[in-house]
């Protein structure tokens, strides 16, 4: 496991990637962009998240953390490692599912404000097969949710209601050619 990336400092893929996120739930954009350009913040890592869907977008691949309970496959983006890839990384190595990149952008930028956890943050969007079988992580189980019936994550709250809504306008948008 190399290091993880620690904000504030300069980061400028990351404050690009903070400014072009489609959604800032948690009104945490401005924050995220100011760290990573070397302004003020709280020091924290950051984390990405991959936000997985069936090819409907009736489904999302979610895993029970021990601690925050069912989320999004997500962890601590790691030195030298672009986001959408630390995002690839950890929905494979807590699923052991193959997706698909959707878009080179987050989707959301994460943060709660209210709890230290969690302060910077992104979220990337795959596509995957249910039929799949999983390969968890010891401890954390993982398993496809309609998206309509996600158990409820009362410490990010707004994560799986803006999912649900990336969700619906990902199925009404022109199919794109598969990204690399």
């Amino acid at each position: 496991m190399g290091r993880h990336i620690r904000l504030p400092r300069v980061v400028p893929y990351l404050a690009a990637a903070a400014l072009s996120a489609q959604r800032d739930p948690y009104g945490a954009r401005s924050l995220l962009a100011c760290a990573a350009s070397g302004g003020p913040g709280p020091d924290h890592d950051v984390i990405v998240a991959g936000w997985v869907f069936s090819h409907d977008f009736r489904q999302t691949l979610l895993v029970d953390h021990p601690r925050f309970g069912w989320l999004s496959p997500g962890g601590r983006l790691e030195e030298g490692e672009s986001p959408p890839d630390g995002a690839l990384r950890e929905v494979t190595e807590e699923t052991g599912a193959d997706p698909r990149p959707l878009l080179p952008d987050p989707v959301a930028v994460l943060g709660n404000r209210e709890r230290p956890e969690r302060v910077y943050g992104l979220a990337y969007a795959f596509v995957a097969d249910p039929a799949t079988p999983l390969t968890p992580e010891i401890g954390q189980p993982a398993a496809w949710f309609a998206i309509a019936d996600m158990p409820p994550c009362p410490v990010f709250p707004l994560d799986h209601e803006v999912l649900a809504a990336t969700a619906r306008d990902l199925a009404h948008e022109p199919r794109r050619s598969p990204l690399p």
